[in-house]
């Protein structure tokens, strides 16, 4: 019995041995597992986040040293030939930095900050372990979505990217760049920085604009109440901002001021002195006394900070501070002489209409260099620059093109599709009758449709129901691609809310937001330079402090269209300006010119957009606040009045480049095709034309639109084949299958033949051949200035009552001025 016993405490003990040996296992297998797993995280997570700040990015910081802007007196502008010269005053006004040196600011100014945002700056190495672990926990805890915990270092870098995600991939990321700031520049360097481009509100950045916004003071006069005053802001610069919201500031000032106390910044004297002091702001009346700069030089600004902002993925402040006191070199495509007469007229001579208040409408013109894409001269807005930095409705104003926009949406791809050319011929009626009760769409400028119409005609007078009957050949998604893809219009939106990829915005130019005059100007570079696209700029290169280059805007031309159609573009666009829209233009007639007028829904806005050989000059008019503007288009004369002043003070080319590849063609102007004997006894006249075309698009079938009939001089009618020979006369009719839902007014309507009045064995009961049916009687009256009668029925004499009934019914269809009996 104690021998069983024994035996089964030995058992036992066995077998606890077993289970403590395969627990260890176990545990060393966890053991082994997690180590694998923390390395293999460890791995990972180094390589998905950048472990060093990116190249440059601590030159790329304010130094408080003004920019310094250049620009060339080219010979020859595509190939470079010219000096560089340092542009002056008038071009950039150079204003006081405010930046400001750490060692500047009394102790109690920087305490404040760190005592709110960052008591622990001086001890950690960029990340502050203790609150990151804590906010983490409450991040993944759910207890709030925010991270918090982020030190004066991450701070920096987070207004320094600009990237302020509340992402746990951006918080990871930030914390390796501030690791990595920390390893380069000491604690005073990067407590400068932060001081310096942190955002204040107010358009404030840095603390230098915010001390003389707020307290018309330097920062180095700031009072510990105001230093207070000021760290208070940055945590939500709008919910804090002392003027509009005291109480929330003076709360959240006397909460620093504590923790001043508390950390042992301040002495309880200092303490209770700073609380008890009202919040004492003397906001500046004006930020400072402002030289104006040019037009010019504020478009160069903020191309540069857009260009910092993309390729250094840098906040805009972070931009604007390097801009104005980063010590830049930047060197401008400006052409000096252009500016000068822009701005000049813009400022003395540009008349705009007025409204009914008396408030002036608002214009804009660029001139662009169609080889380059240089900007060689701005006006952002009519009358004298008060400002800098002002809204520039150049470049940064998106408004509807109108009209304009028809050369890139709609007849340049058709061309390049082979979909048209010059000939072709399109009906100049409605493509929408209103079947839903509505109106009939779209409607021309003179709310008129003059019927069969070539594309020569349509571009000149901008035809709008041309327009849009091309662009559904073309295709929406062909048409918005080409636009948006190839002539680079960036801002044509598509969602399922709203889209540009509808009829009315691609053929009408009714977009909803709009393109600005820069870049719809630039479109046109593609026209004017054999089908090649160039990008707009404003600038060359941007230098750093140090002479590295920052940026380099080189030309990066794109064909986008052969040179044969963009020429043949020009050639329909010059059309415009010698007999069109814009046919009120004088430009010295030794010098060849092109271009479209645009005009959008209720007269809102106007443009135009016209070149020469050596320049593109673009125009836009419309209120700020768009309401209709009726009249003229102003765009026109101010196009003509800066283009004389440019083309009579520099020498350029007179002709545009005909290419090789293109030919001349006579066509008619009704069937597009080669003319026939019959297209010349067409009652308006010769119906003849000569046109451009890309060598083997040329017409070659033989125009099969006119019908010769035979024209009763003496009666004023068509003859049915039983008047007297000696009355009759050779006319050539239009054969066109029409058939309207509704009464709608063609100007061509009374020129069309329905049938063969000239059948030697006419049924006097067939309406189709018997008769010349006039679409004029039967759905509108003509608007011809010079009507042709062709109700010849005066020797008809009814051989029956059913002859008498039929024609007693289409007498009742005629106009009156064509009811005739002999």
């Amino acid at each position: 019995m104690m021998r069983q016993r024994h035996e089964n405490r030995n058992e036992k003990k066995r077998q606890n041995q077993r289970g403590f040996r395969v627990f260890l296992t176990v545990i060393c297998v966890l053991l082994v597992v997690l180590s694998l797993t923390v390395l293999a995280l460890g791995i990972g997570v180094r390589a998905a986040f950048a472990r060093e700040l990116p190249e440059n990015f601590l030159g790329l910081t304010a130094k408080g040293i003004s920019p310094k802007f250049y620009g060339y007196r080219f010979e020859d502008r595509q190939n470079r030939i010219g000096d560089e010269t340092e542009l002056g005053d008038a071009f950039f006004s150079q204003q006081k930095s405010v930046y400001t040196p750490i060692q500047t600011l009394q102790d109690h100014v920087k305490d404040a900050f760190i005592a709110i945002e960052d008591k622990r700056f001086y001890e950690h190495r960029g990340v502050d372990w203790y609150r990151t672990v804590a906010a983490g926990a409450n991040y993944l805890l759910g207890f709030s979505d925010s991270f918090g915990a982020s030190t004066v270092t991450q701070q920096l870098i987070k207004n320094l990217t600009g990237n302020a995600e509340v992402t746990l991939r951006r918080k990871m990321q930030e914390i390796f760049y501030a690791l990595d700031l920390e390893r380069t520049l000491d604690k005073s360097e990067i407590l400068e920085l932060y001081l310096n481009v942190i955002h204040f509100g107010e358009q404030c950045d840095g603390i230098g604009e915010a001390a003389a916004y707020y307290f018309s003071k330097s920062p180095q006069e700031l009072t510990v109440a105001e230093g207070a005053t000021l760290a208070a802001i940055i945590n939500n610069p709008s919910y804090y901002n002392p003027i509009r919201h005291p109480q929330n500031n003076l709360q959240r000032r006397n909460l620093i001021l504590s923790q001043m106390y508390e950390q042992g910044k301040i002495d309880s004297d200092t303490y209770e002195a700073a609380k008890a002091s009202p919040l004492g702001l003397h906001v500046a009346e004006k930020r400072k006394t402002e030289q104006i700069s040019s037009w010019y030089a504020d478009m160069v600004i903020e191309d540069v900070i857009e260009d910092l902002c993309k390729q250094y993925q840098m906040s805009r402040g972070a931009a604007s501070g390097l801009v104005y006191s980063g010590g830049l070199k930047i060197y401008t495509a400006i052409d000096e002489t252009v500016q000068t007469l822009v701005e000049d007229y813009y400022r003395r001579s540009a008349k705009v209409p007025v409204n009914a208040n008396g408030v002036s409408a608002q214009s804009a013109l660029i001139v662009i260099d169609p080889h380059t894409g240089d900007v060689l001269g701005v006006a952002g807005a009519i009358g004298k620059k008060t400002g800098n930095r002002l809204q520039n409705f150049a470049t940064q104003t998106l408004r509807p093109p109108g009209s304009a926009l028809k050369p890139i949406t709609v007849y340049a791809p058709a061309l390049e599709r082979r979909i048209i050319r010059w000939s072709s011929v399109f009906d100049d009626v409605p493509v929408d009758f209103g079947s839903n009760g509505g109106k009939m769409w779209p409607r021309n400028a003179n709310y008129g449709y003059r019927g069969l119409t070539d594309v020569a005609y349509a571009m000149a007078e901008s035809t709008n129901t041309v327009a849009v009957k091309i662009l559904e050949k073309v295709g929406l998604r062909e048409s918005f691609l080409m636009a948006k893809s190839k002539f680079h219009l960036g801002n044509l939106h598509e969602s399922a809310e709203k889209t540009d990829c509808d009829r009315a915005a691609l053929a009408l130019g009714q977009l909803h937001y709009g393109v600005t005059l820069r870049e719809l100007a630039t479109a046109y570079t593609a026209f004017a330079d054999a089908g090649v696209y160039h990008p707009y700029r404003s600038y060359y290169r941007v230098l750093d402090a140090e002479g590295h280059i920052l940026l380099s805007n080189a030309d990066a031309g794109e064909v986008v269209l052969s040179a044969g159609n963009a020429a043949v573009m020009t050639k329909l666009m010059q059309g415009v300006v010698e007999e069109g829209t814009a046919s009120t233009i004088t430009l010295d007639a030794r010098i060849e010119c092109a271009g479209k007028t645009g005009t959008t829904g209720q007269d809102q806005d106007r443009w135009f957009v016209g070149y020469t050989p050596d320049w593109i000059c673009g125009v836009w008019c419309g209120f700020e606040y768009p309401e209709p503007m009726g009249g003229k288009n102003v765009c026109l004369k101010i196009w003509d009045d800066v283009m004389t002043r440019i083309t009579s003070q520099k020498s350029g080319k007179r002709t545009f480049d005909v290419p090789s590849s293109l030919i001349r063609v006579s066509y008619c102007k009704d069937s597009g095709k080669l003319p026939c004997e019959a297209c010349g006894f067409d009652p308006r006249g010769d119906r003849t034309a000569v046109g451009w075309f890309v060598r083997g698009t040329e017409p070659r079938e033989m125009c099969d639109c006119h019908v010769i009939c035979e024209y009763d001089a003496v009666c004023g009618g068509l003859s049915h084949g039983n008047c007297p020979a000696e009355h009759c006369e050779k006319v050539a009719l239009l054969r066109i299958d029409r058939q309207f839902p509704r009464e709608v007014t063609v100007a061509d309507a009374q020129y069309v033949l329905h049938g063969d009045p000239l059948q030697s064995e006419a049924n006097p009961h067939d309406e189709e051949s018997y008769f010349l049916r006039s679409e004029a009687g039967f759905f509108g009256k003509s608007n011809v200035k010079k009507p042709f009668n062709r109700s010849c029925v005066v020797h008809l004499t009814p051989q029956s009552d059913e002859d008498e009934i039929w024609w007693k019914r289409y007498w009742d269809t005629l106009p009156s001025r064509e009811r005739k009996i002999e």
